[in-house]
């Protein structure tokens, strides 16, 4: 159907990366797993650890807008690429920031059909409420036609062609460490304290000025990263990045779905939360 109205529609293609490890102030951790040393200069190399826990890390969510080919006998591996990288302590992955971060790049296209595909992940899954309620939200804001959202086939997530984007970003990160910048005393004694992402949401929450700051300390980690994704390239088009959708903005996408049911709220996320509300089902 996108090859029958190419002129009029565009074709994503939606995946998150698995977590790149950020190392603690002073010990850099690979960001490929079991890579055991990092090149700095020539002739020199940097050795980094290679553990299986760490505090911090980068989730890379990419977004994949295909050239739609004339026939479906031709390749849909091609397009612009965009990858965002998102910090899953305070800025995780879900199915209103991915729209979010979608309408930002869909919004300068002005087609008025759209196709989503992705796999069955819960920030993807296209089965579950919160899923549907962000896509509607992103087909009110951007004014569609017509939106298609389909997933791959259970356990067959490799039929996503964006998964392919995958390894060219494996080579990209390769020989690559990454370590985040120390905070001051107080907070670096806060987090050391902090065993899981969710002690440290919980710290956040008795010491505020702690989430600012480590996100803080990932910047100058985002921007080597985005550096090194900018150079990567699909069929000679050079990679683009984009920043994570803030709360911000992913609070302006869902006021567009409170048109249809001011009811709805944010924490609706089953059938059971929606049941009793007739607009939305009406809609559904």
């Amino acid at each position: 159907m996108a090859i029958k109205y190419k002129e009029y529609s565009n074709l994503f293609f939606l995946d998150d990366k698995h977590r790149c490890k950020v190392g603690e102030p002073n010990h850099p951790v690979a960001a490929m797993e079991r890579e055991k040393s990092v090149i700095v200069a020539n002739g020199m190399t940097f050795a980094v650890a290679d553990h299986d826990f760490t505090k911090c890390g980068l989730i890379p969510s990419v977004i994949m807008q295909a050239e739609i080919p004339n026939s479906i006998d031709e390749s849909f591996y091609r397009g612009n690429v965009h990858v965002g990288l998102k910090d899953p302590i305070f800025e995780p992955s879900s199915a209103m920031r991915h729209t979010s971060e979608l309408y930002d790049i869909i919004v300068k296209s002005n087609k008025p059909y759209l196709f989503l595909y992705t796999d069955g992940g819960p920030d993807h899954q296209v089965k579950y409420i919160k899923t549907q309620i962000a896509f509607i939200s992103l087909f009110l804001a951007l004014d569609l036609d017509y939106l298609v959202a389909v997933r791959t086939p259970p356990g067959h997530s490799w039929k996503n062609p964006v998964e392919r984007i995958m390894s060219i970003l494996n080579l990209g990160l390769q020989c690559v460490g990454l370590i985040c910048q120390e905070m001051d005393g107080e907070l670096e004694e806060i987090m050391s304290k902090c065993n899981s992402m969710n002690d440290i949401r919980k710290a956040a929450e008795k010491t505020p000025r702690l989430k600012n700051s480590l996100k803080q300390s990932l910047d100058s980690t985002i921007t080597l990263l985005n550096d090194v994704f900018k150079r990567l390239q699909l069929k000679n088009k050079n990679f683009k990045t984009y920043e994570a959708a803030s709360e911000l903005e992913m609070n302006a996408l869902w006021d567009s779905v409170l048109l249809i049911d001011s009811t709805l709220t944010k924490e609706d996320k089953s059938w059971t939360d929606i049941k009793n509300k007739v607009k939305c089902i009406n809609l559904n």
